[in-house]
């Protein structure tokens, strides 16, 4: 898919305590960068931006002359680099709140921050993985239209960059194989050109590297650092319309508990199907044959059952969110929670697949956290996995994960005095 953004590129340097120069003030005229749009398209519902106009081309021309990656640390095992705040929210210092959301992403599901970004209007700290610079380019080009095009990107979402120590920078350049033509780009259409990008990268047939989760969510939850709760979702878990504003006025009013975790039930649809706006809607329709289901149901039961969803379903809404009941906890348990900075973190002896999160909430379970429902808040999981398999691969990564975590219980039980009876 080939595309052209049209006339000139304004470059602004921002300057931060671990950012050189961001490239970020850029902007569309009539808020429009165009390729082609279905007439089906809906109208951007932002209002229009300042005037100016961007080629993608020239984004990527200028990348070493505008963009600097800041100062990096090493994780805990020395495997890969971590660059923070890299791209930092207009309003990230001078906006306080009490949640901030920290999520995870690569390449290929950035365009979910566009939809995360109209339900969530509260801070957000973003980790992304990279393999290498030839990436970085195409991961920042596409973050820096996000943020031409959406004022909400552009001023609550701060983006920290994780990729390997060892990577090799062979120094090709996405404009060897960019071309332009005629094809002006809405804004909307921001995924078309995602879409060209993830193809340029799946034709280089790089062999496939392991998804740190786990470094990458305590890198977005240490994002957070400016807020005392985190909520700590995945990119493609899009919340409830006014969650923000809900757990802002919750977590203000609601009296201190030192060990809770604020549990925000999961479901699941197509990536199509309109957004719920109540609890009322989705549970009319979630079922059988409907637009929704628990999310995991069918792939992975133990992921969410401790929720207890029938039970859920009967708390009646009051209007103000409010802890309804205690999860009991099983293992395998991976809900979504808002939490204090204090819960234990994420192991990143944990790499790829399998034994990631479950392994989180097992060991805060094991610290005395409880698990408090919330009694009508919600995520949504953008797409339905109807198969318990894996591809060879993640079977291959959860089997290893499986053996550490049989090591790992001996440091549980040293820690908690439990942990051993878990397999």
């Amino acid at each position: 898919m080939l595309f052209k953004l049209r006339r000139s590129l304004i470059l602004t340097a921002l300057s931060a305590s671990t950012v050189t120069l961001l490239f970020t003030c850029l902007s569309v005229k009539n808020h429009i960068f165009r390729y082609d749009v279905p007439e089906s398209t809906s109208p951007p519902q932002e209002p229009p931006l300042e005037t100016s106009d961007v080629r993608v081309r020239s984004i990527l021309s200028a990348y070493t002359d505008v963009f600097t990656l800041p100062p990096f640390k090493l994780d805990s095992q020395s495997l890969y680099r971590i660059y923070e705040n890299a791209i930092v929210g207009d309003k990230r210092s001078s906006t306080k709140s009490t949640v901030c959301m920290s999520t995870i992403a690569s390449l290929d599901h950035l365009h979910w921050l566009r939809e995360l970004s109209e339900h969530w209007s509260g801070p957000v700290s973003v980790a992304v993985f990279f393999r290498e610079d030839f990436d970085l380019q195409l991961v920042v080009t596409y973050v820096h239209v996000l943020r031409v095009c959406f004022a909400a990107v552009r001023d609550n979402f701060s983006f920290h960059f994780v990729s390997p120590l060892d990577r090799n920078d062979s120094g090709a350049r996405v404009t060897e194989v960019w071309e332009d033509d005629d094809k002006p780009l809405f804004c909307d259409s921001h995924q078309g050109l995602l879409r060209a990008f993830v193809e340029i990268e799946r034709r280089r047939g790089l062999p496939r590297v392991l998804f740190p989760q786990n470094h990458l969510r305590n890198v977005a939850r240490d994002g957070c650092n400016l807020s005392p709760y985190f909520f700590a979702t995945d990119v493609d878990v899009i919340p409830q319309y006014g969650l923000y504003e809900r757990l802002d006025r919750f977590l203000t009013l609601q009296p201190p508990c030192a060990r809770c975790l604020y549990v925000v039930p999961a479901f699941e649809g197509t990536e199509f199907v309109a957004h719920p706006r109540t609890k009322k809607e989705l549970l009319s329709r979630t079922g059988r044959k409907k637009d929704f289901r628990v999310y995991h149901e069918v792939a992975f039961a133990k992921n969410q059952r401790a929720t207890n969803f029938r039970k859920w379903q009967k708390v009646a809404s009051k209007g103000e969110l409010f802890p309804a009941y205690e999860a009991v906890f099983e293992f395998g348990y991976e809900c979504f929670y808002v939490g204090p900075h204090d819960v234990p973190k994420y192991r990143e002896i944990f790499i790829g697949y399998g034994f990631t999160r479950n392994v989180q909430t097992l060991e805060a379970h094991l610290a005395g956290f409880r698990f408090l429902v919330l009694s009508d808040a919600f995520t949504i999981h953008r797409g339905m996995r109807n198969t318990t398999t894996n591809g060879r691969a993640r079977n291959a990564e959860k089997t290893h994960n499986y053996r550490v975590f049989l090591a790992f219980r001996k440091t549980l039980q040293q820690r908690y005095g439990a942990g051993q009876e878990y397999t």
